[in-house]
């Protein structure tokens, strides 16, 4: 959970200007002690980018008129059956492990990816199991039919956030993004697409596999928006027409574009690199310098030699090398300037502050 929280924090963060998420403690929900305390870690993590107004919390309700809450409880029920329906044709599986003193099973399939959903044992289920060995198949099956509630009432769970979260997203006019692959899947759901389970990558939809965003933690990604302010712009913009605007919805043809995207993105990252390179300021200043001194020269030169016609020529001289030192000067600054607007640039900060931090 800590790892998806620094995930949403390099994507969503990232990819928008704002972030807002509801208020995880505004509603009486049934959560464990550890539960709360996860959600508490997860805050910490984000607080540099709640501290900074990066991200906010939306309002703690939302008022529906009957028509439209009728019409959201049947969406909650669509996407909860199929959610079940989903996870039990995925090959689900389990395993038994021990929480402190309590037995637990743990129960997963590729619907969830590398996530598990956890309840305590009973006792056909510690029979039926060895401790932290896999179960697969008809057994498996079998023991997510006893478990059958529990896991629908999870499912329900994600239902009403799915679409709790698109809801709240409208009322917000904000894209809505998630941090579990069970939600992830309910979105799809809801907005008629195919699920995709055979997808390892899950959390990589919609966006792009860059090595130097995916390793940053939430602080280097604040770090990343203050440096970099001024090409998210046109990097959010070219990830706008490029991924949200995929007219084949599968999910290899995302993978495919999103790949494509990273490796344009980090061949103009180099290509950026050397024309920075070619412009920054230390050699800009050593040219500067070198005009200055030959025209400084020139006037002392032309004074020593008391020839008013010479003194005249050194000083138009003078006059046309500053003019000239000036003139790159500001050539550079324009130049540096519509550079550091190009989205690549998001990508040369973010190399730059992970391999300094590294």
């Amino acid at each position: 959970m800590i790892n998806s929280a620094h995930h949403f924090a390099r994507t969503a963060c990232l990819y928008a200007d704002r972030v807002v998420i509801p208020d995880p403690f505004s509603f009486t929900i049934e959560a464990t002690h550890e539960e709360i305390f996860l959600s508490l870690e997860v805050l910490k993590v984000l607080k540099p980018l709640l501290e900074a107004g990066i991200i906010v919390f939306g309002p703690e309700a939302y008022v529906a008129c009957g028509n439209c809450l009728k019409a959201a409880n049947e969406a909650k029920k669509q996407v909860a059956s199929k959610l079940w329906h989903q996870f039990t044709h995925a090959d689900p599986n389990l395993f038994r492990y021990k929480d402190g003193r309590r037995w637990r099973i743990a129960f997963g399939s590729p619907l969830l990816a590398e996530q598990r959903i956890s309840f305590p044992a009973k006792r056909e289920a510690i029979a039926a199991t060895r401790p932290n060995t896999l179960l697969t198949g008809k057994s498996a099956m079998s023991l997510v039919r006893q478990y059958r509630e529990a896991l629908q009432s999870h499912f329900a769970f994600c239902a009403h956030s799915v679409v709790f979260g698109s809801i709240f997203g409208r009322n917000c006019n904000a894209t809505v993004v998630t941090d579990t692959p069970e939600e992830a899947v309910g979105y799809r759901l809801l907005d008629h697409r195919n699920v995709g389970v055979t997808l390892p990558d899950w959390s990589m939809l919609r966006t792009v596999p860059l090595p130097a965003l995916q390793s940053l933690t939430a602080s280097q990604a604040m770090q990343v928006r203050e440096e970099a302010e001024k090409a998210l712009p046109a990097f959010r913009a070219k990830l706008q027409l490029d991924l949200m605007s995929l007219t084949d919805f599968s999910d290899e043809a995302e993978e495919k574009r999103a790949r494509e995207i990273a490796a344009e993105l980090r061949l103009a990252a180099r290509d950026l690199q050397g024309q920075l390179a070619s412009i920054s300021l230390p050699s800009l200043r050593r040219r500067e310098k070198l005009f200055a001194g030959i025209a400084f020269a020139i006037e002392i030169v032309a004074l020593g030699s008391r020839n008013p016609a010479a003194i005249y020529a050194a000083s138009g001289m003078f006059t046309t090398a500053m003019i000239a030192a000036h003139k790159i000067h500001s050539d550079h600054r324009e130049k540096h300037e519509v550079l550091i607007h190009q989205p690549a640039y998001v990508l040369l900060t973010a190399e730059r502050i992970h391999e300094t931090s590294g």
